[in-house]
């Protein structure tokens, strides 16, 4: 199912579309319609875990007001990484964030399973190239990709970005990301 697709979907069941959504949508021609939500607002029903590195325990989940902490809150607590669940991650193929500090590259890094077919390999690589240390790696288990990207990398985040602006910041990247490989999809001739 398209990106266009999930995102009717949405609306149908009777959820609000952000601003950046309509706008890609009309930029694309795409005749989507329905209520608008706030960016911030979005987010505010996502999952929340600290973990512990060394073991994959979870720490406690955590109150949606986390959202707050800014990311340096990883560097910090070095032994923690956080682990964020969205149903809006469904719409950019992704199963959850895990955001943590990586002291042997002494940088913030994102990693999330990225559902697309192993034949996008190729191109994946191509659009993750412009990102220092971005690691891919198809998981033929989960029949999805181990994407693994340093954040400060992406535009909009900063050391102190709050995590409710690096998800946003990550939402629009991925929604950005799943447009392009569709529109490859298309032009390719196949469905995915």
């Amino acid at each position: 199912m398209s990106l266009k697709n999930r995102l009717q979907d949405v609306l149908k069941e009777g959820q609000a579309l952000t601003d950046f959504e309509y706008d890609e949508a009309a930029r694309h021609n795409w005749p989507l319609e329905g209520a608008r939500i706030k960016e911030e607002a979005r987010f505010a029903d996502v999952y929340i875990e600290r973990v512990d590195k060394e073991t994959e325990e979870m720490i406690q989940t955590e109150a949606s007001s986390f959202l707050n902490t800014p990311l340096t809150y990883v560097k910090k607590q070095q032994k923690e990484f956080i682990y964020i669940e969205s149903k809006w991650f469904d719409v950019v193929k992704v199963d959850g964030l895990a955001v943590e500090w990586d002291e042997v590259f002494q940088t913030y890094t994102v990693l999330f399973g990225l559902k697309r077919p192993k034949k996008d390999t190729g191109i994946l690589k191509e659009m993750l190239s412009p990102f220092n240390g971005a690691q891919l790696q198809f998981n033929g288990q989960d029949g999805l990709f181990d994407v693994n990207l340093q954040l400060l990398e992406l535009d909009d985040i900063q050391e102190d970005t709050p995590f409710i602006d690096v998800i946003s910041a990550m939402y629009r990247y991925l929604f950005h990301l799943i447009m392009q490989l569709e529109m490859n999809d298309s032009k390719n001739g196949s469905n995915s």
